[in-house]
């Protein structure tokens, strides 16, 4: 078995998570993925992966090894695909998005990429967490909120802009009234949303006024997506995408609060690692990602 093979074999295993996933993948015995494990462990003269009964990581040397395989192997993918059908795009794509965005965002698009590229494998993970992009095998991470990493490994391409503004229903507004400006908004159950510091204080702009506001209320999550249906149910008010209320909006179950004053835009960033710059997959990925983005852009009232 020569290098280039047991390289192959310990990217697998890496992007499969472990031993007999890569096993079961590559059509081998988990002996034969043992053997060249320890056969390139050996040749290398140093420990790629820590295992254990429940888990298997990455050693220092066994991230280089794997960048740079992932690296090696990306470049002779591309190298082959350009002898083929320019339009043709196929491969494993892994995504990692938050479980809001990624419902919301990125699911609506996924039939257009699938359907484009039918030789596609496509894997969405939905986690409100951050990722590492090597040690968890995801080609590109869908982030908003937060700056990209400031770090020459990883591109950052813009997807998505948009504002958050205050929402809640019909019935939460009769029975306690609309507040006349953000210092009444402490007297109204605040849907908070929560970050991994806590709850996330309401930043409103109206021209150049600028306010923030602690919200006050029993309810908290961590998901757009949650705050958005509690306010639904009538239990207080939200502060949300614009994406995430339209629909809502629109058939008159969410009313705006304070309609001159809105949140700063949010940015939403597509990550991935340089070595995947240029590579089929993720051109194709964004491009079905842009399509379609006047309707994220639509105004609710």
């Amino acid at each position: 078995m020569d290098l280039f093979s047991r390289m192959a074999t310990f990217v697998r295993i890496v992007d499969t998570g472990s031993l007999s996933a890569a096993a079961r993948s590559l059509r081998l015995s988990l002996p034969a993925v043992s053997r060249q494990l320890t056969a390139l462990e050996e040749e290398l003269g140093a420990r790629l992966l820590v295992r254990s009964t429940r888990r298997m990581s990455l050693t220092d040397a066994g991230r280089k090894w794997y960048e740079g395989s992932s690296r090696i192997l990306h470049q002779v993918e591309e190298t082959r695909a350009q002898l083929e059908s320019p339009g043709d795009v196929h491969g494993h794509l892994v995504i990692s998005a938050s479980i809001s965005i990624g419902l919301g965002l990125v699911v609506p698009r996924l039939p257009r990429l699938a359907e484009r590229h039918p030789r596609l494998r496509i894997e969405l993970r939905l986690e409100d967490r951050l990722t590492d992009l090597v040690g968890e095998a995801v080609d590109v991470a869908i982030r908003g909120g937060s700056a990209p990493p400031d770090s020459i490994a990883y591109v950052a391409q813009s997807l998505w802009r948009f504002p958050r503004r205050l929402f809640a229903s019909p019935g939460y507004l009769r029975r306690r009234g609309r507040p006349s400006g953000p210092a009444e908004l402490v007297k109204h159950e605040g849907l908070r949303q929560l970050a991994s510091l806590g709850p996330v204080p309401w930043r409103l702009q109206c021209g150049d006024e600028l306010r923030e506001v602690e919200p006050r209320g029993r309810l908290a999550c961590h998901a757009p997506l949650a705050l958005r249906d509690l306010a639904l149910a009538g239990l207080g008010i939200a502060l949300l995408p614009d994406w995430v209320a339209a629909d809502h909006v629109r058939s008159g179950r969410l009313r705006r609060v304070l309609p001159e004053w809105e949140s700063a835009a949010v940015a939403t960033w597509a990550i991935y690692r340089t070595e995947l710059r240029g590579a089929r997959k993720i051109r194709a990925f964004l491009e079905a990602m842009a399509y379609d983005q006047g309707r994220d852009r639509e105004e609710v009232d």
